[in-house]
């Protein structure tokens, strides 16, 4: 179901509003791994309730993009390019909202057809995207800002583990690690747009600095990759993570680059992202390969 929305994506020229809009190439698809992962960390054997749950995520997370580009129209109406289509005039905010409501009903339909014990988890994720864009504006609290994008993919993670399995020590770790990259993610956005965000917002990296919010990605980073290692020797079962470690490295050199070369910030988000999704892919098929050997 993701490949496909991720094709049909894929064929839109890439200046279309509506891809712009919905973002789902750039967060939707490490957010629908991060599911499919915790599912297949839980489960023994998945069953319909599956793909049913990967259409939540992608259409929650989706909801989630549009809304914000809604909230951000007139701060990013001042930047020269930018990305909100609705800032460049590409797409009516009118527009906007009918996606943004049939996306959210898709995922209130979703919500329907999961187990009920998932429903708390679900709530709390489309609370932290409302939340973020609107009412308490959660992207502009300093500290805030991270925890909640830190919540992004770890309530995605956990949904995926919930639905087959109580959550257990795998999965806390599991949880957390995707914890850690989502905060991440949130301070590469705010490098990336400190300019336009200074005036406006007090977020995380307005009020510690460029540099030290540099230096605490790539902290954040090493942090998740010697979590990995010692799950990875610690837990048995999972010692298959153990090459993957080294590879953090692609993921902390776009940041070391952005530190020395300012016109390279604008793209280091993107470089991490890609980079993210090809190592995330990369993990969840030697993951299945494991399994498959191991149950055979």
């Amino acid at each position: 179901m993701c490949v496909c929305i991720w094709q049909i994506l894929g064929e839109i020229d890439i200046y279309h509003p509506l891809k712009r809009l919905i973002r789902f190439e750039a967060y939707g698809i490490l957010f629908v791994i991060a599911g499919i992962f915790g599912a297949l960390l839980a489960a023994g054997r998945l069953d319909l309730s599956f793909p049913v749950f990967l259409v939540f995520i992608a259409a929650s997370s989706a909801f989630g993009f549009v809304i914000n580009d809604i909230s951000d129209q007139a701060l990013d109406s001042r930047s020269a390019k930018p990305r909100n289509p609705l800032a460049d005039g590409s797409m009516t905010c009118r527009t906007a909202k009918i996606v943004s409501a049939v996306l959210l009903l898709i995922s209130l339909a979703c919500m329907a057809l999961l187990p009920s014990s998932l429903l708390p988890v679900e709530i709390v994720v489309l609370f932290i995207f409302i939340t973020y864009s609107f009412w308490i504006e959660v992207k502009t609290i300093a500290g805030l800002d991270l925890v909640y994008h830190a919540l992004f993919p770890a309530l995605y993670g956990l949904l995926g583990y919930l639905l087959y399995h109580p959550l257990d020590l795998t999965g806390i770790v599991y949880v957390a690690l995707l914890g850690l990259f989502g905060a991440v993610g949130e301070l590469g956005n705010e490098i990336r747009d400190l300019e336009k965000d200074r005036t406006e917002r007090r977020n995380t990296v307005v009020i510690i600095g460029e540099q030290a919010a540099f230096y605490l990605t790539i902290a954040f980073m090493a942090a998740a990759f010697c979590i990995i290692a010692v799950f990875a020797v610690l837990e048995p079962g999972f010692f298959w993570l153990l090459p993957f470690v080294p590879f953090g490295l692609l993921l902390v050199h776009p940041v070391v680059k952005a530190m020395k070369d300012p016109e390279y910030k604008m793209k280091f988000v993107d470089a991490i992202n890609n980079r993210a999704i090809l190592l995330a892919a990369a993990m969840l098929v030697v993951y299945a390969i494991v399994r498959f050997v191991s149950i055979g």
